[in-house]
């Protein structure tokens, strides 16, 4: 090989490392990070307006003051609430409970949701309801009370006979539960459907 063409190949090979080198610095990279917060925990509590002593010793066809509320002590998560009523049962003929020992009725705002039911082995019916429409439900702001309670009185049966009493649960106690769910990213907006989510 003469020395220029030497020279002019050296050249070249000399052009294509440094271009080879140029461009291995055009590269880049690039990297988005986003930052998400998470809301407050639903917190829910139920209180309500009662007096114990005024449900001792009651006869048939008494009315006693019971008014349960349930507060959203969330601090910014809005909720929709729900009300679960159990309810003792007796037995109006025979041994076999038939019909409910106490009845109450629910106050505007609230939606029974579920076809209550009589459990014979726990001589109980529950009841559902919704703190909205059978449709839709009413969000409770965070740190709210729901505006009515579930109901505000709850009647003894009108007649009651000591062989019905005897049918009715040992110790025949009304109990209210209360549940509490976020109201967004549910995927699903019945209020049935909403309180299902409870049992997944």
């Amino acid at each position: 090989m003469s020395k220029k063409k030497g020279i002019a190949v050296s050249v070249v090979l000399l052009l294509v490392l440094l271009i080879g080198g140029m461009l291995a610095y055009f590269t880049d990279t690039d990297t988005v990070t986003n930052v998400f917060t998470l809301g407050d925990d639903v917190e829910i509590s139920l209180t309500e307006s009662f007096t114990p002593a005024d449900a001792q010793g009651i006869h048939p066809g008494a009315v006693v003051a019971k008014a349960p509320s349930i507060k959203n002590d969330s601090t910014t998560t809005p909720a929709y609430v729900f009300a679960e009523v159990v309810v003792p049962c007796y037995a109006t003929t025979g041994t076999t409970v038939n019909a409910d020992l106490f009845t109450f009725t629910p106050n505007s705002g609230w939606t029974l949701i579920n076809t209550p039911t009589i459990n014979t082995t726990t001589k109980t019916k529950t009841y559902v309801y919704a703190y909205g429409t059978s449709t839709n439900m009413t969000p409770l702001a965070a740190n709210t009370t729901t505006s009515t309670a579930v109901f505000s009185n709850v009647t003894l049966v009108s007649t009651l006979t000591e062989a019905q009493a005897a049918t009715a649960p040992t110790a025949p106690n009304i109990v209210v539960n209360a549940y509490g769910i976020q109201t967004d990213s549910l995927g699903v907006t019945t209020p049935t459907a909403i309180f299902a989510l409870f049992n997944n």
